[in-house]
């Protein structure tokens, strides 16, 4: 009979920070990404102009060019347009965290990565406040948001792995990969109630909650457990 142990390690999940790279796309994926960038762009243009309840999908495809048919290879909804658009800001926001110095402190490095992406995000405010309307109002999708989250915070805690120069064995990873999203969320939740224009005061303003409510703890709480 096997090793138990071994057996077990085979099962067990990769740690949650250790996030691989995909392999570079091959091109066939390239040539499908150019008719779903053409898919989303139509998309994002007719949600502008006319707001989103009021877009079709059969108006989104004849505007790319391509049937409704070709439209459902590509978009189960009209919806998952949406969840890709978000996805991108997500993608900004890595790549904002992974531009900040490695002797950054880690919330400050969340910090200065969150406003210029937040910045960039709100460049288009209409899609915004439809894409923050919608994900209050329709629990599709929010599930749909979910499953990419899921990876946008495995790719944050690798970056966090790399930063702290610890293991996949550390919780702290993990950790600050889940409150970068929700610093994230909340920010353009709490610029969707109020509409400022003071990203960097929004977003110093949350963090400064987050240490106040940190700084409540009792003392036996200042060191992570052994």
């Amino acid at each position: 009979m096997g090793n138990p142990e071994q057996k077990d390690k085979k099962h067990r999940a990769k740690p949650f920070a250790e996030a691989v790279p995909s392999a570079p796309p091959s091109l066939k994926t390239r040539k499908r990404q150019v008719v779903r960038d053409a898919l989303s762009a139509a998309a994002l243009e007719l949600f502008l102009t006319h707001g989103f309840e009021a877009v079709t999908v059969g108006e989104i495809a004849q505007a790319a060019g391509v049937s409704r048919r070709t439209y459902f290879r590509y978009y189960k909804s009209k919806e998952d347009v949406m969840v890709e658009h978000l996805d991108r800001d997500g993608e900004r926001l890595l790549t904002e965290l992974a531009a900040r110095p490695l002797d950054e402190p880690p919330l400050l490095a969340i910090r200065n990565a969150l406003i210029p992406a937040i910045e960039h995000g709100l460049e288009e405010p209409d899609l915004v406040r439809d894409a923050i309307r919608l994900l209050r109002e329709t629990s599709a999708l929010r599930r749909a948001l979910m499953e990419r989250r899921n990876r946008f915070e495995e790719r944050t805690a690798a970056l966090m792995v790399q930063r702290l120069g610890t293991t996949g064995e550390d919780n702290t990873p993990m950790l600050l990969a889940f409150l970068t999203r929700a610093l994230n969320d909340t920010a353009f939740n709490a610029w969707y109630d109020h509409e400022t224009e003071d990203i960097a005061g929004l977003v110093d303003d949350l963090i400064g909650r987050l240490c106040t409510i940190v700084s409540d703890m009792p003392p036996e709480y200042d060191k992570p457990g052994e």
